[in-house]
This record gives structure tokens, sequence and C-alpha cells, in this order.
């Protein structure tokens, strides 16, 4: 009866053996061809290149004083108010009135036309009322250096879409008071910090020393700089 059994354990035996030879060949066929575990080989993805500074003009290294109310710029508009503008109705949720200076800042407006700068007019938001009174509108201008006075019996917000409303003149990216279907880009300086504004016009807040250039058609290469000793 043992000895019938014999062949058939060597028979398994044999089996088994022909299995264990067969993986152990297999293992470096399978890594040749790919299908073992090369998770570790795989590179890691390559970082994303960092986003570049955004570029502008620099600002003028000289601040212009403008105290004295000097014209900045070249004489393009007439001044006070177009026909459109403030005849002294609301305008723009704007009253005119008589000026109170409870709340009192200046912001800049520079406008520039192919690099040369435009005077803003003077007077725009003072209207006459009569031979020996005049009422004012809370945005206007006194002369002919840019600065846009804000004067009003309490702080709020003041844009530069009201002023061009009192003056009566568009805002829009296509039509600066005028100058129409050229590039316009706009910035916005505070604290000598620049920034291009890529939103609405008409929300630019007037804010105590801000200065704001408007840049239609070819590029500046500076933006002007300027200085006030009041707010």
């Amino acid at each position: 009866m043992n000895t019938s059994l014999e062949p058939r354990a060597a028979g398994r035996g044999g089996l088994l053996g022909l299995l264990l030879l067969t993986g152990i060949f297999a293992l470096p066929l399978a890594a040749c061809n790919g299908t073992g575990d090369s998770s570790d080989d795989t590179p890691p993805p390559a970082p994303a290149p960092p986003t570049p500074p955004a570029t502008f003009p620099p600002l003028a290294a000289t601040a212009i004083d403008i105290d004295d109310g000097h014209m900045v710029g070249s004489r393009y508009w007439p001044d006070r108010d177009t026909s459109v503008g403030g005849q002294g109705q609301p305008v723009a949720g704007l009253e005119c009135g008589t000026m109170v200076e409870t709340y009192h800042v200046h912001s800049h407006l520079s406008v520039l036309l192919n690099g040369e700068a435009l005077a803003v007019p003077a007077l725009v938001g003072i209207v006459d009322t009569s031979p020996t009174s005049e009422c004012t509108y809370n945005a206007h201008t006194h002369d002919l250096s840019g600065k846009l006075h804000v004067e009003a019996p309490a702080a709020a917000t003041f844009t530069l879409g009201q002023f061009f409303g009192v003056w009566g003149q568009p805002l829009e990216r296509n039509d600066i008071a005028g100058l129409r279907d050229l590039p316009v880009v706009v910035y916005v300086v505070d604290g000598g910090v620049v920034s291009e504004y890529d939103g609405d016009l008409a929300a630019i807040e007037l804010k105590s020393h801000r200065l704001i250039a408007i840049q239609v058609g070819t590029p500046i290469t500076e933006i002007p700089n300027f200085t006030w000793s009041a707010n």
C-alpha cells in the first residue's frame, strides 16, 4: 500500500516545485513588464510657475505741492458745470446748498490724454444762484489744480462718479469727459502705493490724499504725484 502512494506524493512534490520555480522567474518578469508597483518611480507634479508681479508706471519721485492752487496741465474744458450738470438741482445723490466743512477731505484727479495732462476745470459744483449768492455740491473744485474737494456736514462715501455727475460729463471706459473711443487705464495711489483700478469708474471713492490718474490713449511713463497740507 505504501509503495502505491509514493509516486503520487512525488508527483505532488514535483508540481509544487514547478510552481515555486515558475513563481521565482515570474517575479522579475513582472517587474520587467512594468506590472509591479511603480508608484515610487512617478515624478511629483511640477510646481505651478509663480504669478508675475503686476507692473505699473512708477509714481513720480517728486510730489508737486498744489497748496497754491496753480493750474496742472493745459486747458481743455471750460470752467464750471456743463448745461447737463449741476445747476442747483440734486445730482447723483448730492444736494447743492451752503458749504459745511464738518467732513472735509481732498483727492486729486489727473486726466492724461496721450501722455499730456489736461487741467480739471475750476468751479465745478459751485453754482451761482443769483448775482450775490451761490450753492455748492459736496464734491467740487475751486481751482485748476485737479484737487477735488469733499465738504459735507458728516462723514460719508463720496465717489468720482458723483463728481462727474455734478460736472455733467460722462465717466465710461469708452468716454472720459468727451475723450471717446481710446484705451483707458486708471491708476489709484494711496499712501504711495499704486494699483490699477479695473472696476466701475463711478465707484472710485474720494478719500483723503488719494491720487486718481486716468490714462487715455497712449501709456504714460510715470504717474503724477501731488501733495497738499490739508486732509
